[in-house]
């Protein structure tokens, strides 16, 4: 998956990754969400308790993940004059950005449910460089060499992945 990352950050910036620390933390995103798609799918696979499906499991670890974020953000921003104002001037932008947030997070779990971790961790990473080439052709973004050249080798990872994986699993079909 590594190198799909490093053709989305060349697509996503002219001149490739802006600083060391952004580069650090987007692959530290990337490494948390690839690890709870799996510890996710394998408390899937465990009963958990009473209508405990992958919503629910997505429910009860969003609002964990809220709760445990809280004590951060007001300790990073605090609870100034401007961060109260910036927000009752957003908040309906705020609350829809979280809906949707929400919602496609929970079309992940429902698909975690049916397929392996990396499978969709390669979905995931195929969804980024659609939304670029969509951004590039309606909102006619113009696009540098270096971005183009991350872009086709991230959907060429992609596809060969998605080969590599079909070809193994006709394998694994003909040995049973």
């Amino acid at each position: 998956r590594l190198p799909l990352y490093l053709t989305l950050c060349a697509t996503k910036h002219p001149t490739g990754c802006r600083s060391h620390l952004a580069f650090g933390t987007a692959m530290g995103s990337n490494l948390a969400f690839g690890c709870r798609g799996v510890y996710s799918k394998l408390a899937m696979n465990k009963p958990l308790g009473q209508n405990m499906n992958a919503a629910n499991l997505f429910g009860v670890l969003t609002i964990l993940g809220c709760l445990f974020t809280i004590p951060f953000a007001v300790a990073s921003e605090g609870l100034g004059e401007a961060v109260i104002e910036a927000f009752s001037a957003n908040w309906k932008a705020v609350v829809a950005s979280g809906i949707f947030h929400y919602l496609n997070n929970e079309v992940m779990y429902l698909a975690l449910s049916n397929v392996h971790p990396i499978t969709l961790a390669v979905g995931n990473t195929l969804k980024r460089v659609v939304v670029i080439v969509a951004s590039l052709i309606v909102f006619r973004n113009p696009i540098t060499p270096v971005a183009a050249i991350g872009s086709a080798v991230g959907i060429a990872g992609v596809l060969l992945y998605s080969l590599t994986k079909a070809h193994y699993d006709r394998l694994e079909a003909a040995s049973k």
